[in-house]
């Protein structure tokens, strides 16, 4: 076994050996394996084994004789393929095609005895695959769809395939450029550079990442010198010792330890005074940054926030804004276990409607709540914090009614926010508490997996709440400045509609509820655009678009509410869930999250409401509901005639135009140009470089006499020259000039034919000579010296 291993090994061995192979290879890995440290996304097993395979496909095209605009036409294609391949998870699971193996072997025998079976093997694995390219499509299709429309898309399907593409292409071009042009530096800066910045934001297991990647690459620039070395001391037959990989190892092992270790210690010591001053002075540019990005790429979360008194999230942000264009996986992600003490609801029965099981109290676990909105969306006006010790008061004294108590256990969730029906007044663990003011509570964050809180949910009658409410009674002061605020910029046109619905009702409930119950007339939606980075979200929703989701609804509430004089704030958190009865507990998900209102009664406290059309409505007890208000219709839609085009489209069927033109043209049908005449090709264009840096061909010169001048006025421009590639030039482009030269005069004057290795041997020259003369006309030095020269 071990000889076969060892056989096997040595088959495999890259002409180079397994060092730089290994260390290209993990160099490479740090890329994805740092962009996806925390888990958030999926597939990064994929992800690793694409950039594996791109590895081994860089290294077999190095080898070859393509050139690299054609390695670079087939390499991204592939590269497209196989991101859709990742990305749309095309490939069936092992189980599935060892079953398929199975029933092919069952087939087959059937088959020889004549009885021919259906289905036809391996129909099972089809029918995953175009199940799974049509999920694909039909995301691609919504995401134009509402990138198109400037609405924000929530896909992340984007963001997957331009990273799996990412991974391939950073992989691809290092290993070339390392095993074709030996230049490591310039073939892992990409990769790099993205790693770094990974590291900057998230810091953690993304700077070990980067610390491996600077270990690798700098070990790999000493192996490509060498390299490239050996290369020039066998081209001119330079004698050199055998073992020069050896020496460089233990030259090399103490100083890449020391530059290793340095690395891993640093951002421990200089990160965070960076990124406090990087983010004072980028927080407002960034923040445009990701409302331009987040159009297309879904919500960008940087980890790091400077806003004064914000709470959790981007200022003017829409606290579930995840929720547009998600898929049924978010279903699947348990964010909480919630037991309380209300009595368990009854099973459902089969027949049982809907409505029948509504009777049971509903209640909202409430995370955050927001005062300030500012057109966009909305965020928290300055901010006090301090800690609170476990099982202390949140308040001076608890509220009136019934303890609620409620045991959360924490399973996934991005932010540590303590989720509570209501405002929990004792909690069984340290929280640390955001105040607006004494006892106006905005949000309670901690880290415990689990913890008890203690409520008293307001739960008032209808007569109740309009006792309490007549439109002739003073608010209290610290009430009315906070949650009457409205922007200088709402549309007056937002304000004459709340004045239209609910200016005649003669308490602040019955103007709550005829807006509440007039916004439920709008269509719920998922699939929805951005609103126009000009526009108004309120006004937007109510006028143009006329179908939404629940930040929508409550936004609209809100600033209506206001409007009239009732004071009211965005309250955010989850429904309540799906109800385990053999757990006796409340199993919260990520598609429960949600956002409501919550409109101040003086005496009764902060009472919730329900605008949004897709959530069932919230039924009191007590009084007559609305009497004698009618309910009005919605406001005549105003469209543009650009809404209705499908832009998406239009954009992606322009850049698919634009690339099936571009292959065409590059892959057209050119004569293949025979060993002869591609020597006296690459020599003419050798003659135009010359013209080009200041060196036509004069009159009555040989080819070798041209040879000779040229390559002389190039190595005393590039030692001058204050570009380093262009100074390395000074040695290798004479020699590679007259070996052109001393090509061209065989082709151009011997009897003997011009072989396919002679002219595979002068592509490859002057491939080389190409990039360096390059160089040379880049250099500001060489340029100059180029007109000082007849």
């Amino acid at each position: 076994m071990a000889e076969i291993l060892a056989w096997l090994l040595n088959r495999l061995r890259p002409r180079e050996g397994w060092p730089p192979f290994l260390l290209t290879l993990i160099a490479v890995l740090c890329l994805p394996a740092a962009l996806f440290v925390d888990g958030g996304e999926s597939g990064t097993t994929g992800l690793i084994l694409l950039t594996v395979l791109a590895v081994l496909v860089a290294l077999r095209m190095a080898r070859s004789r393509l050139s690299g605009r054609q390695a670079a036409i087939l390499t991204t294609l592939l590269g497209v393929g196989l991101a859709v391949l990742v990305v749309g998870r095309l490939l069936p699971s092992p189980s599935l095609i060892t079953q398929e193996i199975g029933y092919t072997a069952s087939w087959l025998q059937r088959w020889r005895q004549g009885a021919l079976g259906w289905p036809l093997p391996f129909a099972s694995i089809a029918t995953f695959v175009w199940q799974q390219l049509s999920t694909l499509a039909i995301r691609l299709w919504w995401w134009a769809q509402i990138a198109a429309g400037g609405g924000q898309t929530q896909s992340r399907i984007l963001v997957q395939l331009l990273s799996a593409f990412l991974v391939w292409c950073s992989a691809l071009f290092a290993t070339w450029q390392i095993y074709r042009r030996r230049a490591a530096l310039l073939g892992l800066l990409p990769s790099g550079l993205v790693t770094a910045v990974v590291a900057f934001f998230q810091g953690g297991m993304a700077i070990f990442y980067l610390a491996i990647y600077l270990f690798c690459t700098l070990s790999l620039v000493s192996i490509c010198h060498l390299w490239t070395n050996r290369d020039r001391w066998e081209r001119h037959a330079i004698d050199h010792p055998g073992d020069l990989g050896t020496e460089l190892t233990l030259a090399l092992v103490p100083f890449l330890t020391f530059v290793l270790v340095a690395a891993a210690l640093l951002p421990v010591v200089y990160i965070h005074p960076v990124r406090e001053a990087f983010w004072r002075a980028m927080d407002a540019p960034w923040s445009r940054f990701e409302a331009a990005a987040e159009q297309f790429f879904g919500p960008i979360d940087s980890g790091y926030s400077t806003g004064v008194g914000a709470g959790p999230g981007t200022s003017g942000s829409l606290p579930r804004s995840h929720l547009l264009g998600a898929g049924p996986e978010l279903a699947q992600t348990i964010v909480f276990y919630i037991s309380t003490s209300d009595p368990p609801p009854p099973p459902p029965a089969p027949e049982e409607s809907e409505e029948s099981s509504l009777a049971y109290p509903q209640r909202y676990w409430r995370s955050e709540t927001y005062d300030l909105y500012t057109g966009r969306g909305w965020t928290n006006s300055p901010l006090d914090s301090g800690s609170v010790p476990a099982n202390s008061f949140l308040a001076p004294a608890p509220p009136p009614g019934t303890d609620l108590v409620q045991h959360v256990e924490r399973v996934a969730q991005a932010q540590p926010l303590i989720v509570a029906a209501n405002m929990p007044y004792r909690i069984d663990s340290q929280v640390l508490a955001w105040w607006r003011a004494p006892g106006d509570l905005a949000y309670l964050s901690s880290e415990a997996d689990s913890y008890t809180a203690v409520s008293r949910p307001v739960e008032p009658t209808v007569a109740g709440l309009r006792a309490r409410s007549p439109v002739t009674t003073s608010l209290p002061a610290e009430i009315a400045g906070r949650y009457l605020v409205l922007p200088e910029t709402i549309p007056q046109r937002v304000l004459d509609l709340a004045r239209e619905v609910a200016a005649d009702a003669p308490t602040h409930y019955d103007r709550a509820r005829a807006i509440e119950r007039f916004l439920r007339a709008y269509t719920y939606n998922l699939d929805l655009p951005r609103p126009p980075a000009d526009r108004d979200l309120v006004d937007y929703f109510l006028f143009d678009l006329q179908e939404g989701y629940c930040d929508y609804y409550a936004s609209a509430m809100v600033v209506m509410a206001r409007a009239v004089g009732v004071p009211a704030r965005l309250a955010s958190g989850y429904v309540q869930g799906t109800y385990d009865h053999e757990g006796r507990r409340w199993v919260v998900t990520e598609q429960d999250g949600h956002s409501w209102v919550e409109v101040y009664f003086d005496g009764i406290g902060w009472v919730e409401f329900e605008p949004t059309g897709g959530r069932p409505s919230l039924d009191r007890p007590g009084g007559d509901d609305l009497a004698g208000l009618a309910l009005l219709p919605l406001p005549p839609r105003t469209a543009h005639w650009w809404q209705g085009v499908p832009w998406g489209l239009v954009v992606m069927g322009s850049i698919l135009l634009l690339a099936v033109i571009a292959v065409i043209w590059i892959w057209r049908p050119r004569p293949a140009l025979a060993p002869a005449e591609l020597i006296r090709d690459r020599q003419a264009s050798l003659q135009r470089w010359g013209a080009r840096l200041g060196h036509p061909l004069h009159d009555g010169q040989t080819p070798g006499e041209y040879a000779r001048a040229l390559g002389t006025a190039l190595r005393t421009r590039a030692r001058s020259a204050r570009v380093p590639q262009a100074r390395q030039a000074a040695d290798q482009t004479p020699a590679d000039i007259e070996s052109l030269s001393d090509a061209f005069v065989r082709a151009q004057y011997s009897p003997d034919p011009i072989s396919h290795r002679d002219g595979w041997r002068v592509r490859d020259l002057w491939i080389r000579l190409r990039r360096r003369l390059w160089w040379l006309w880049l250099s500001p030095t060489a340029r100059k010296d180029g007109d000082q020269n007849p």
